[in-house]
């Protein structure tokens, strides 16, 4: 316990180092590469990084996921974000549109053999949640990258900030389990306190980081800070059950004492989803 308390010490102001170094480079466009692209490419790293562990977990865990289509597929999409322009809705929902339908259709249609029947439809769902949990979230979050690089940095700080202001309300508050049977360290005290963190948060960064560009008033920046709070909760939750159900403690061993790409993405997929809805209305 004493020597992962050291670890993270030293690993997580590192990783903050890197997200800050990342952040700086790219709203100067130091690399001449368009503010918002090399924000870019690293979530789409991330994201690939993510469904590669998604892939080895729950096949870990005894689940039929298609092995080299979802992360193929993923990797074509992830690698399209930057070539959309990042202006007009419609074009930009094509490509998750139709990769879905191109990882799904040959899976399906294989489905109909002898030989697939009784782990088809599971290989189905399981290959087709994988690529709805990971890379649409990341191909967003790449999206909200290259239509306007702060919103990366603001969700970030609320949905983490949410996460540091839960685990220190409840560790020295905490009582009350929250949902003990997917994560007994979880508290009642501790999840108001990350929705507090959040909402403070939120109030705090929409003119710093949001304004002029998002139209983002107080009251709005209220409920903007409840959903990104929520959806980083339900997240981490979702992903400790996957990790549960297939009997893993980290989604990977890269990061010692923190687990894997996915365990660091996990309370961010949702959220991305929700703040790049709400940017597109909001500009």
């Amino acid at each position: 316990m004493a020597s992962d308390l050291r670890t993270r010490a030293v690993l997580a102001p590192t990783m903050l180092a890197i997200v800050g170094l990342v952040y700086w480079l790219d709203l100067r466009d130091v690399l001449g590469l368009g503010q918002g692209a090399l924000s870019a490419a690293v979530l789409g790293l991330l994201g690939f990084a993510g469904v590669l562990e998604y892939t080895a977990l729950l096949r870990g865990g005894g689940f039929a996921v298609s092995r080299w289509s979802l992360p193929l597929v993923s990797a074509l999409l992830l690698a399209s974000a930057p070539f959309l322009g990042w202006s007009q809705l419609d074009r930009e929902l094509y490509p998750p549109v139709l990769a879905t339908l191109v990882l799904l259709f040959p899976i399906a249609a294989r489905s109909l053999g002898r030989d697939d029947i009784r782990v088809g439809l599971e290989k189905q769902g399981a290959t087709l949640l994988g690529f709805i949990y990971v890379a649409w979230p990341m191909y967003f979050a790449m999206g909200t990258a290259l239509r306007h690089l702060p919103s990366v940095l603001f969700v970030v700080l609320v949905c983490k900030g949410g996460d540091i202001g839960g685990y220190c309300v409840g560790r020295v508050l905490g009582r009350q389990k929250l949902i003990p049977h997917i994560s007994p360290g979880k508290t009642v005290e501790g999840a108001l306190g990350s929705l507090a963190a959040s909402l403070a948060l939120a109030l705090a960064l929409r003119e710093p980081l949001l304004a002029p560009v998002v139209d983002l008033p107080a009251w709005l920046a209220a409920i903007a800070g409840v959903v990104l709070n929520v959806t980083t909760q339900v997240g981490d939750l979702i992903e400790s059950q996957l990790k549960r159900r297939c009997g893993a403690k980290d989604s990977s061993r890269l990061l010692p004492a923190h687990g894997g790409v996915l365990d660091l993405l996990d309370s961010l997929l949702f959220s991305f989803c929700a703040w790049f809805l709400l940017l597109v209305w909001r500009t």
